[in-house]
Formats: structure tokens, C-alpha cells, sequence
């Protein structure tokens, strides 16, 4: 298969996007698929200590930058993985050197012969599935001005540039692809986002270009390769960081397990140490002395006082504290029962690992179900449940319950909630092994998932959460909607964390809303007429909701 050349670009339009970028090509943020153990090389700007909106601005010089403007072109240079590893093209992350020193001394010559200094900083990636550059130009025309539909504008000069590019590494035996083929060009925004999207599905009725009258066999072998070879090479990517990601995934898991079992002993032996502390435990030596005896091996298989009591007197439990209180006081009595007891009961602890929640397993065939049955029954609109099903918050079980997860403010799984799609009178279940008291079903919209949260509603059920997110779009604020499913559970309430959250609503009539107002007092209370869901449920054909994040 004759490797082919890959050039994309991407307009940078503002400072604050070409900072983001940096980061990205830089590796000054956390890249998942990328290696974190491999080295990037930058072979333009090396000698630069200046960040890259500088090194634009430097190029750019005191001309007025138009609202507009396209301030950089960042373009992704490389080829197919054959030209790297011929003999093990499916080995992502690997490459001949001598052909990859090749390919870089001829992209540099032609990025300076193409650009000259308005090619201001070039990195050469290896820490993926396949080495290559992202170089960043600044977009001037003959005139010194800013002017990117002048040099990369429109269909003929994207064409020019494949061109361009093709030719400076064809030497190498890089093929430019047929020109004037069926194939669209991909910026390098929509390659990134495909590379990195959950899957890549080929309809190859869309993809397998027609068949030309003149045509030969081989003509069209090499149609079909040229269009069909970028696909593959996304798919080959995404398999690839699918196996490294599930093996760290595993790795961290068990570290994670190991830590909190670690963690929780630790726990379990200061709580007992505070204890001794407090009620400092009487010597055996002391009490061997007020029971006459002296402390040999017959007796120092007793690590306690009581045990040592009754062994001594035979006697049973409750004489044994009676006769520690007349020797010693009711407090050191307390102290022998506190440590006796605490040390039972971590030994006894210590026999049973924690029992981790463990949900429902989803049953994607039901999901289509599960969908529509809150489309039809509550005017849930499926863009809105296919988001939380992509995130794991709701899903369908092999039961054809509707499984809502409930998570702590850490976003750690505490427990689910199982909703019948048999059942319409909005009533949930409790999952086995859900950690009630621990976590909630709650979920954020409006703006970016990094934005602090500024608004925050209290609703009785998840459906009702639901309801309320949609009645609020458009979200003008990062607003959490958090389920409290009884009155008992305003008890667990994150009040720490909600007396920071400046707009509180609690939309839970009776009791529940009565005692969280105590607790926050700055909350107001708002109240349906009948129910969220119902209120809804009267604004049939709502679609201006925000993107859950």
C-alpha cells in the first residue's frame, strides 16, 4: 500500500484558543491519548523561550487585527503509518528512525520554503499513534497583512496545498493521493475530534467512490485506498488507545482498591488509638497486682483486663466490671470495656473487605426502550437521556428498569436508583447494595464542566430533576440538580458544599424542604403546582435545553 501524505489545518480566530492549543501541542495540560513516558521534539522555535501568542504577535506587528481576523493557522503534517513502520504498520507508537529524520528534514524545508518566518514554531509529536507535526503559521499575505483567505481560502487553495505538500515529500516515496477525488478534506479540528470520538463507523455505500468508464482496476484500487486509508488510520488509533487506556484503567483500579483498604485500617486504628488516649487502658501488670497473682505465662495470653478478671475469679462479664469499678473507678472500668470492645470489633472488621457498590449491568438492547418510554411518559426529549446514557448516569438493566446513578459530589458510584418502565407513578427502588446515605442521582448543566457551580435546585426524584433542567433552559449559570428521594435523606444533604453555592432553590414539598431550609438559610422554596414533571408535561415540544455537562 503506497503511504500517503496527511496535511490538516485549523484557524486559530482568538489568544485565548491559541493558549488552549499550546497547551495541547505542548503537553502543558493532561493529553489521554497521548504517552506520558515519551518525549515530544520541537524543531522550529527551539531556541525561543517566548509562548507562541507572543512569537504571533511578534509576526503580526502594530497592524489593526480586524474582530474577525484569524490570528494562526495550525497545521497537522504526516503520513500513513506504512511510510513509518513498513513492516508493522499496526504497531502504533513505533517508527523507523532513518524515515522519520527523513520525513521531518523534508516538512521543515518545505514548511520554510512554503512559509518562510511566518512559520513561527513546529512540534514533532511521538507520543501517539502515529509521528506528526503540528506547525503554526501566522497567516500574512504579500502585503504583510493578516489575511488567511488569501493563502488558505476556499476549495482551490486547500486543494493547492495538498499539492504543495505532496510534492515536497514525494522523494520519499509519499504519495500525495489522486487529486480530484471523491474524498472530503477534514480540517484538523473535525480529524482530532474523530480520533478521539467514542467510535468510528464506515459506511462504506457513503465512502466507496463510483466507478469511472475509463477506469482501470487498479485506478480504482487506488481511489478506494486513498479514501478509505484515513478512516482506517483513526480506527486503528482508537483501538490501539482503547487497549493501553483499559490496561491503566485496570492498573489504577487496583491501586485505588488497595489504597482505600489501606486507608480505611489506618482509619479504624486511629479511631481505636483517640480512644485509648482519651481512656487510657489499665496495666495488666496493676490489676494482676489487686488480684494477688502474679503476671507469668499462665496469664499473659489475657491482652485485657476483663478476660484477665474473669479467668482469675471465674467469675462472668458483669461481676468482672463491678470488681474493676470498686478497685479502680467507673472510669478506668469504662476504659477496659471501650478498648476491649474496639479491639473485638477490628478484628472482626478486618476478616470482611469493604464491599465496594458494585450498579446494575446496563442491557443496551433495552435502552431504545427505556427512551422512549420517558419520551412518551414524561416528555423527556432523547437528546437529553441519550447525553446521560453516554455518561453512565441512566440506562437500561436486563429488567427493563430505567437505572438512574447515584453518585457522591466526587463523582464516586454510591448506588442506583431502578425506575419500572411498568410503573408511571414517578417511584423508584433502591438498588442492593446501594449506599443510601452516601450519594445522590445529580447532574449540572449550563456553560463548561470546569466553571464553578452557582445555582443549585433540590428536587424529590429524578424524573423530577429531569423536568426541571429542561423547564430552566436555556442556563445562563452552571446550575446542579441534586435528587433527595426521602424526607430522612435531608439529613445527608452536602451542606458544606451547598452554604457555598450563592442561588439555592428547594423544590421538595412538606417536611424535607422545612428542615433544609434550616440548615441553608439563604435557599428559597418554590413550589409546583402539582408536580415538575406535570408542569412539563404542559409545555409539550420544549427543545431549548442546554448541553448536560
Amino acid at each position: 500500500m503506497i503511504p500517503l501524505a496527511v496535511c490538516k489545518i485549523q484557524k486559530i480566530k482568538s489568544w485565548g484558543m491559541l493558549k488552549g492549543n499550546e497547551a495541547h501541542t505542548a503537553r502543558e495540560r493532561d493529553t489521554p491519548n497521548a504517552n506520558p513516558e515519551v518525549t515530544n521534539i520541537r524543531i522550529i522555535g527551539d531556541s525561543s523561550n517566548l509562548d507562541l501568542a507572543t512569537l504571533v504577535r511578534h509576526a503580526i506587528g502594530s497592524q489593526k487585527i480586524r474582530s474577525n481576523a484569524v490570528l494562526a493557522i495550525e497545521m497537522l503534517l504526516s503520513a500513513s503509518a506504512s511510510y513509518f513502520r513498513p513492516n508493522a504498520p499496526q504497531e502504533a507508537g513505533t517508527y523507523d528512525k532513518q524515515r522519520l529524520d527523513n520525513f521531518v528534514e523534508a516538512t521543515v524545508n518545505w514548511l520554510y520554503s512554503s512559509w518562510e518566518e511566518r512559520v513561527v514554531r513546529a512540534e514533532l509529536h511521538l507520543d501517539e499513534i502515529t509521528p506528526h507535526i503540528h506547525a503554526y503559521i501566522v497567516p500574512l499575505d504579500e502585503q504583510g497583512k493578516l489575511n488567511c483567505r488569501a493563502l488558505f481560502g476556499g476549495k482551490i487553495k486547500l486543494s493547492e496545498l495538498q499539492d504543495s505538500f505532496g510534492r515536497g515529500v514525494e522523494h520519499l516515496g509519499i504519495s500525495r493521493g489522486i487529486k480530484g477525488s471523491k474524498a472530503t478534506y477534514t480540517t484538523l479540528k473535525k480529524y482530532y475530534a474523530a480520533v478521539n470520538q467514542d467510535s468510528q463507523l464506515i459506511n462504506l455505500e457513503r465512502f466507496l467512490p463510483e466507478t469511472r468508464m475509463s477506469e482501470s482496476s487498479e485506478e480504482y484500487r487506488q481511489r478506494i485506498i486513498q479514501v478509505l486509508n484515513p478512516e482506517f488510520e483513526i480506527i486503528n488509533y482508537q483501538l490501539n488507545q482503547r487497549s493501553r487506556l483499559l490496561k491503566q484503567f485496570a492498573e489504577l483500579k487496583r491501586t485505588a482498591t488497595q489504597n482505600e483498604k489501606l486507608r480505611q485500617e489506618l482509619e479504624s486504628e486511629l479511631r481505636i488509638l483517640k480512644t485509648t488516649i482519651e481512656r487510657e487502658e489499665l496495666p495488666l501488670g496493676l490489676v494482676a497486682y489487686e488480684l494477688g497473682i502474679n503476671l507469668d505465662n499462665r496469664w499473659l495470653s489475657k491482652t485485657n483486663a476483663i478476660d484477665l478478671v474473669m479467668q482469675v475469679n471465674q467469675c462472668k462479664f458483669d461481676d468482672a466490671l463491678i470488681w474493676l469499678r470498686d478497685k479502680f473507678g467507673e472510669e478506668q472500668m469504662l476504659a477496659a470495656v471501650t478498648n476491649q470492645v474496639a479491639r473485638k470489633a477490628l478484628s472482626i472488621a478486618h476478616q470482611y473487605p469493604t464491599k465496594i457498590f458494585v450498579p446494575p449491568v446496563p442491557d443496551k438492547s433495552l435502552w431504545k426502550e427505556v427512551e422512549k418510554y420517558f419520551q412518551n411518559h414524561y416528555c423527556i426529549p432523547h437528546k437529553l437521556t441519550q447525553t446521560l446514557n453516554q455518561r453512565g448516569l441512566l440506562y437500561a438493566d436486563s429488567n427493563s428498569n430505567a437505572v438512574f446513578l447515584a453518585r457522591n459530589l466526587s463523582f464516586e458510584n454510591t448506588g442506583a436508583y431502578l425506575h419500572s418502565l411498568k410503573n408511571t407513578a414517578n417511584t423508584f427502588s433502591l438498588y442492593p447494595g446501594s449506599k443510601r446515605s452516601g450519594g445522590w442521582f445529580h447532574l449540572s448543566m449550563g456553560r463548561m464542566s470546569d466553571n464553578p457551580i452557582t445555582a443549585a435546585m433540590l428536587t424529590a426524584s429524578p424524573i423530577e430533576s429531569l423536568s426541571l433542567a429542561i423547564l430552566n433552559a436555556p442556563h445562563t449559570d452552571r446550575t446542579l440538580y441534586l435528587s433527595i428521594d426521602s424526607v430522612e435523606q435531608h439529613i445527608h444533604t452536602p451542606v458544606r458544599f451547598l452554604r457555598n453555592v450563592p442561588n439555592i432553590a428547594i423544590t421538595i414539598p412538606g417536611k424535607s424542604a422545612i428542615a433544609i431550609q434550616k440548615l441553608l438559610p439563604h435557599s428559597i422554596q418554590l413550589q409546583p403546582k402539582t408536580t415538575w414533571n406535570k408542569e412539563l408535561q404542559h409545555r409539550q415540544g420544549v427543545k431549548n435545553y442546554a448541553t448536560l455537562e
